[in-house]
């Protein structure tokens, strides 16, 4: 991990897991987005976004689960419901603090990686 990388300028890996559980908190509450996740282990899938996004940002190279075409196959996932969590993540990542170059570098990844979620 670089001293410059985003990881690093946002605070790392406690700044990413507070982004995380304020996505899932928002994500959560929508009711057009709970159901997503009925029955799935969410400390387990946390984990997992905090590695991801973490490795997105430039930090450790630690996310060793399914790519995202093979964790999200078969969940019937809308582009309307990917850009609504985009841009929860993007709301949250900015009420946090993250400056506007973080934030159109998570943009990019979100818009280069939708043909992997969306179905």
């Amino acid at each position: 991990m670089s001293i410059d990388s985003f990881y690093a300028r946002i605070g790392g890996e406690t700044a990413v897991r507070a982004a995380v559980d304020a996505l899932y908190r928002v994500i959560l509450g929508d009711e057009r987005l709970a159901e997503y996740f009925d029955g799935v282990d969410l400390d387990h899938l946390k984990q997992h976004m905090v590695l991801l996004l973490g490795q997105v940002l430039g930090g450790p190279a630690d996310y060793a689960g399914q790519d995202l075409r093979g964790a999200h196959f078969g969940l019937g996932i809308t582009g309307e419901h990917y850009e609504l969590v985009g841009a929860y993540l993007i709301g949250v990542l900015a009420g946090l603090g993250v400056d506007d170059e973080v934030l159109r570098s998570v943009r990019g990844v979100l818009t280069s990686v939708a043909a992997d979620v969306i179905e």
